[in-house]
C-alpha cells in the first residue's frame, strides 16, 4: 500500500514541522512548494520536493497523484484570503478527493467569533464576526460535507497561534527578535487576559497522529498547547530565555487603525483583536483523552529552543 504524505504549503512553520516530523519517523514526504530551489535549503535532504502552484488545480492533482494522506499548510497575506484561499483549498480537495487520499486541514479558532465560554471546547458555535472567521468555516464545511458524502477523509486539527522555529508572523516573532536586541516587544490587546499559545512542533506532531488515525477523521480536535499565558507572561519568558531586562508594551486598536492605513494587514488585524482581548482558552481534554501518551513541550522549554533559532 502507497504511504505518500504530501504537505502543501511544505516551506512554511506549520508544513516544514510536519515534513520533518514525518521524514524523523522515516516516512516517505513530497513536500509540494512554489520555489524548489529555496525548499531545497530548507527541508530535509530525504523528502522528494516537487513544484506545486496551490492555485492552479492541474499543478495540484499532479503533486496528490498516489497520496496516502494529504496535509493542507497552505497560507496566504490576511489580505488576500478572500480571494485566494477558496479557490486553493477547492484545488486541494479535488485533487484530495482523485487520488483517494486523506486529507488534513490544520484549523484556528476564527470561526469560533468571540468565545462564548472558557475554556471552549469543540462544539462551541461557529458564530464567527470576523471576515476571515465567516471564510474559515465556509472552507471547512465544505471539505466535511464531502467527508459525509464519502468522497474524502477528512480531519481538522484546531489551533490557538503558532510559535516556534520558522514562525516568523507578525504576532511572535517581533517580540523574540526585540528580546534579543533589548528592545520593547508588544502584545495586541491586553496583557494581562490568558492566551492559548502551541509551539509548532508540537502542532505538527499532532497533526501527524491525527491523520495516521482513522477513527479521528471527521471530526475537529483542539491542539490547545501547554497551557494559557498572558502576554505579558509570555514576553517575560522570552526575555528571560534571552537573557535581557523585559520591556513590555501594547498595541490597542488605535494602533492597528492607523498603521493599518498604510499596512494591509495590520488593517485585517482590527477585526481579530477581540481574540486578545477576552480569554482565548481552548478545551484539550477531547485530544488529551484520545492520545494519552502525547506530551506538550513546556512553554519554557519551547520558548528556550525558539529564542536560539531566532538568534
Amino acid at each position: 500500500m502507497n504511504q505518500t504524505h504530501v504537505v502543501f504549503g511544505a516551506t512554511g512553520a506549520l508544513g516544514r514541522a510536519i515534513v520533518r516530523k514525518l521524514t524523523t519517523e522515516g516516512k516517505s514526504v513530497r513536500a509540494a512548494v512554489r520555489n524548489v530551489e529555496r525548499a531545497r535549503r530548507m527541508l530535509p535532504t530525504s523528502a522528494d520536493i516537487v513544484s506545486s502552484y496551490a492555485t492552479s488545480a492541474e499543478s495540484v492533482r499532479a503533486a496528490c497523484q498516489d497520496a496516502f494522506i494529504i496535509y493542507h499548510c497552505v497560507n496566504v497575506p490576511y489580505s488576500k484570503w478572500a480571494t485566494v484561499m477558496p479557490g486553493i483549498t477547492d484545488n486541494i480537495l479535488t485533487g484530495a478527493c482523485e487520488a483517494k487520499a486523506r486529507l488534513v486541514f490544520p484549523g484556528n479558532v476564527y470561526g469560533y467569533g468571540p468565545f462564548q465560554k472558557i475554556p471552549a471546547t469543540e462544539d462551541h458555535p461557529l458564530d464567527a464576526t470576523s471576515k476571515k472567521g465567516q471564510l474559515r468555516n465556509m472552507m471547512e464545511r465544505k471539505l466535511m460535507d464531502a467527508h459525509q458524502a464519502g468522497d474524502v477523509y477528512v480531519v481538522i486539527p484546531r489551533f490557538p497561534a503558532y510559535y516556534g522555529p520558522n514562525v516568523t508572523n507578525k504576532l511572535v516573532a517581533p517580540i523574540f527578535e526585540a528580546a534579543l536586541t533589548g528592545k520593547k516587544a508588544s502584545w495586541p490587546g491586553k496583557l494581562d487576559v490568558p492566551h492559548d499559545l502551541v509551539y509548532i512542533d508540537d502542532a505538527a506532531t499532532a497533526c501527524v497522529l491525527l491523520s495516521e488515525t482513522e477513527s479521528a477523521y471527521g471530526q475537529v480536535w483542539h491542539v490547545p498547547g501547554a497551557g494559557p499565558l498572558t502576554g505579558r507572561e509570555f514576553i517575560e519568558m522570552v526575555f528571560n530565555a534571552s537573557g535581557t531586562m523585559a520591556n513590555v508594551g501594547v498595541m490597542g486598536r488605535g494602533f492597528f487603525r492607523f498603521f493599518g492605513l498604510f499596512v494591509p494587514d495590520a488593517r485585517e488585524m482590527v477585526e481579530l483583536l477581540y481574540e486578545f482581548e477576552d480569554p482565548l482558552v481552548l478545551d484539550g481534554s477531547k485530544f488529551a483523552n484520545a492520545f494519552p501518551s502525547f506530551k506538550y513541550t513546556p512553554h519554557e522549554d519551547a520558548v528556550r529552543q525558539t529564542v536560539e533559532w531566532f538568534r
